[in-house]
């Protein structure tokens, strides 16, 4: 009797602490030689992450291979020498005693904040030696004997668990008479699990009823919150071998490695989950059929390649918002159901019709949503409802009528949606190739600044995609994928219930010093509705679909006719538009004469002039345009065309470098003679007596960077680059930037230019490779995440103040001013200071990229002395 209280007291000392943690934590050894070896990788909220190697000692080693199941650890691997894993890096700077019993209860610098890179993957190697006698690993998985050869017909890798109610096979006890079907690696099996439990992040995905006439209530759970999980089970047979894996085979999508668990009874839905991933609505009502965008009419859903008609018993404004944010709507409201009941009632009246709706397969029934969902298929639905012969008995089509954001709701049955009204906005997106996509930046205390990724999700991302008058999210990019951005990041960790009206009402983090860099900046595409815009331009003529000559469809005497575009004035902004129309990104290229592209038969005359985009604009025809068509330089090889590309760079420059680096200089004119040929000084030079006197210069250095995702390249090539004898150097652009002195007024007192005689990679990060060097007329360009150093003391890189009084300016510098090179966004282009010239000395203060505050800071920086930046 004392000997079994002895090995009781054993067990509950072993297995007490094991209760405690992270629920569903785990850790896995990937890509090494045998199981004692490999990448360190963890699970929490069900996605596998890697750890990095900064600060790892040998206590860590241990409390992992003890968590496995091993006796001890022999050493660590730094430096990614297992390979670089995918994904998240859920910890960092981890620092564990030694006497932990998982690797989640060391410290460490919080879930998923880290500087590291995948190159710095830890990896950890365990002792072979049998584990101390009584060892009991943290978690185990289900003995692989029990696999059968049943092949699945979806290859996942790691497990599928469906559960399924009734008795037809053996009941477990942990889970209360459902029987788990176990996939793994294609095969299936019939397995009692014992120490599993099932994920929080697909508590959410259960649907399962207690009894076919009660619907519980159903609640929705954050993924990123997992709830307390329950008891562990143990059991009494032999512990399984500890958890190894080799190197897994990733996916096309991060993340994916999760178990995809179907609780629907069987009884009720005999054609298990339904995948209603695609809806549209057909317009029944005269009004709604002639209308430029579909905002309303009857749900139609697809499954199994079938279009069927939703039930409206149990539908509501729930489903409805669900349904029109797949459609690119952020809201639904409420329809006339008189008038859609009036029109059923008169369609039953004939049999045919009668007859069709009759069948099962014409129907979705008991479409569940809570309203927060970015997809059908998350809801709850059934085929038909076990034991009704008659489906949607007593119920017709379900309706939706969706409520359009603001940059589409001014449309018309006669026009098209027009140009979007300003809004004041706490959210916008940057940078995006497509309508609807970009860097997410929130505005707070007047600052634009950007979102950290940790714990990005569709939730979360869907919440901005309808402040903004679009739908949910398709995706929610991480790892800036819109490219990085500038100043301050204001959130991290934002979590979402789906309901909110602006991210700003959702939980979020503060962003400590040095805790997430903007190469993990957060990014959103939204689902937007067809607006049909895209059918009212084409390209032709070109060697591939995204270049040609630009063709529109305009209203002529009454009757739609295709013709070509005036290229009078057609610039990179126009381009913009048109590649955004069609779908295929940023404009790389405005083209002037296009004779090198045929145009389409009976397109030849032109039908728009005059156009003048902001670049914002949803189509060409939004843009201004002369009401009557008038083009001096002709149709025909001198037509507007455009290249497009999904890919673009973005120029910045560093303000910071220019607010510390200016200072004044008295320079003799003897040692000017190459600006003045280069038109470097200001006009009243050349009245002076050469090579007597001097010029009074404002001096100092820029940085332009490319944070954007294509290399910058000169327009012009080598062969047509300009050679200045004096300075002994070429051109590849004549007027690369722009620097202005102000006065508060905005009048011009004085100016300079800087061409690009060297646009190289002054310094890359390290990771980076230098592309373009100007040396013995190398390319030049300016590559993806380098950036140009042009130097206080190199000629022209001034502003002549010889002829300007003493008093407060605002000193300006403009990159890529004639926008001659394409970019993905033009509004960072400018750099503005606030500047004070006492005769003497010069000051600069309050230095910010153009469109880094909010329209009333900036007037705050034009009419009073000072707004604050975040410069340390």
């Amino acid at each position: 009797m004392m000997m079994m209280m002895m090995k009781m007291m054993m067990m509950l000392l072993t297995i007490a602490p094991l209760a405690q943690g992270v629920p569903g934590f785990q850790v896995r050894l990937v890509g090494g030689r045998n199981r004692f070896e490999g990448r360190l990788e963890v699970l929490y909220n069900g996605a596998w992450g890697t750890v990095c190697d900064d600060e790892v000692n040998i206590n860590l080693a241990n409390v992992v291979c003890r968590e496995l199941g091993f006796s001890r650890g022999l050493t660590w691997a730094h430096s990614a020498k297992f390979g670089e894993g995918r994904g998240q890096i859920w910890m960092d700077n981890v620092r564990c005693s030694g006497g932990e019993s998982s690797l989640s209860e060391c410290r460490s610098n919080g879930w998923g904040v880290s500087d590291c890179t995948h190159a710095e993957d830890l990896g950890v190697i365990c002792s072979p030696d049998p584990p101390t006698h009584g060892h009991v690993p943290r978690y185990a998985e289900p003995p692989s004997p029990l696999i059968s050869n049943v092949v699945s017909n979806t290859p996942l890798r790691g497990h599928e668990i469906g559960l399924h109610r009734g008795a037809r096979g053996p009941s477990s006890p942990h889970l209360n008479g459902h029987r788990i079907h176990l996939r793994r690696n294609g095969f299936e099996s019939a397995v009692t699990p014992r120490g599993h439990r099932i994920p929080d992040f697909l508590r959410s995905r259960a649907s399962y009823r207690r009894a076919p006439e009660v619907t519980p209530t159903p609640t929705t759970r954050s993924p990123e919150r997992p709830a307390p999980a329950p008891e562990p089970v143990y059991s009494p047979e032999p512990a399984p071998e500890p958890i190894y894996s080799p190197e897994p085979v990733y996916p096309h999508v991060e993340h994916s490695n999760r178990m995809d668990l179907d609780f629907t009874d069987m009884d009720e839905q005999p054609s298990g989950s339904l995948q209603l991933d695609e809806v549209r609505l057909r317009p029944v009502l005269t009004n709604t059929r002639s209308a430029a965008m579909v905002t309303e009419g009857v749900l139609e859903v697809r499954h199994a390649g079938k279009w069927r008609q939703v039930c409206s018993l149990g539908w509501d404004l729930s489903g409805s918002r669900v349904v029109c944010g797949m459609l690119g709507f952020p809201s639904a409201e409420q329809h006339d159901t008189r008038v859609y009941r009036k029109l059923w009632d008169s369609k039953m009246e004939d049999p045919t019709t009668r007859s069709a709706v009759s069948k099962k397969a014409f129907w979705v029934e008991r479409v569940q949503c809570s309203g927060s969902e970015v997809s059908l298929a998350q809801c709850r639905a059934q085929l038909s409802v076990p034991r009704h012969d008659v489906p949607c008995s007593g119920g017709m089509h379900a309706v939706v009528r969706c409520v359009p954001g603001a940059q589409f709701s001014r449309s018309s049955a006669s026009r098209p949606p027009q140009a979007p009204p300003p809004l004041n906005a706490a959210v916008r997106l940057k940078a995006g190739a497509r309508l609807g996509e970009g860097r997410v930046e929130v505005l707070r205390e007047g600052k634009w600044g950007t979102v950290c990724d940790h714990l990005w999700d569709l939730t979360t991302a869907s919440v901005v995609c309808r402040e903004l008058g679009f739908g949910s999210a398709r995706d929610a990019p991480r790892g800036a994928l819109m490219g990085q951005g500038t100043g301050p990041i204001h959130m991290n960790a934002v979590q979402c219930s789906g309901q909110e009206s602006s991210i700003t009402q959702c939980r979020f983090q503060e962003v400590p010093l040095h805790s997430c860099k903007h190469s993990q900046d957060a990014s959103v595409r939204c689902n937007v509705p067809n607006t049909g815009l895209s059918a009212t331009v084409r390209l032709a003529g070109g060697r591939e679909a995204a270049e040609g000559r630009v063709e529109v469809l305009m209203e002529v005497n009454g009757q739609q006719r295709w013709g070509s575009v005036c290229s009078e004035n057609w610039g990179i902004n126009e381009a913009m538009v048109v590649c955004r129309q069609l779908g295929f990104g940023f404009a790389s290229r405005a083209h002037q004469e296009t004779w090198f592209w045929p145009s389409s038969s009976g397109s030849e005359d032109v039908l728009l002039s005059g156009t003048h985009c902001i670049g914002t604009e949803i189509s060409i025809q939004q843009c201004n345009r002369n009401g009557q068509v008038y083009c001096p330089r002709g149709g025909g090889a001198r037509a507007a065309g455009v290249t497009c590309a999904d890919a673009a760079p973005d120029l910045v420059i560093d303000a910071q470098l220019v607010q510390e680096s200016a200072y004044l200089e008295d320079r003799p004119l003897h040692l000017l003679t190459c600006a003045h040929e280069e038109n470097c000084l200001s006009s009243s030079a050349a009245r002076m007596v050469w090579p007597y006197g001097h010029r009074r210069l404002l001096r100092f250095s820029s940085r332009i960077m490319n944070l954007g995702r294509a290399d910058f390249r000169p327009r012009a090539s080598r062969e047509s680059w300009t050679w200045h004898q004096c300075h002994r150097h070429y051109h590849s652009i004549e007027v690369f930037t722009h620097y202005d002195l102000l006065t508060l007024n905005g009048t011009k007192v004085a100016e300079g230019h800087k061409a690009s005689f060297c646009l190289e990679d002054t310094y890359c990060p390290e990771g980076l490779t230098k592309r373009y060097a100007c040396y013995n007329m190398g390319e030049q360009g300016i590559t993806v995440g380098c950036w140009d150093t042009y130097r206080h003391d190199i000629d022209c890189q001034w502003v002549d103040i010889t002829d300007v009084r003493p008093g407060d300016y605002i000193f300006q510098v403009e990159v890529n001013p004639s926008l001659d090179m394409a970019e993905s966004d033009f509004q960072n282009n400018v750099m503005r200071c606030r500047c004070r010239y006492d005769g003497g000395r010069v000051f600069m203060y309050s230095c910010h990229t153009g469109d880094a505050y909010s329209a009333e800071a900036e007037d705050l920086f034009e009419h009073v002395r000072e707004i604050s930046n975040n410069f340390l």
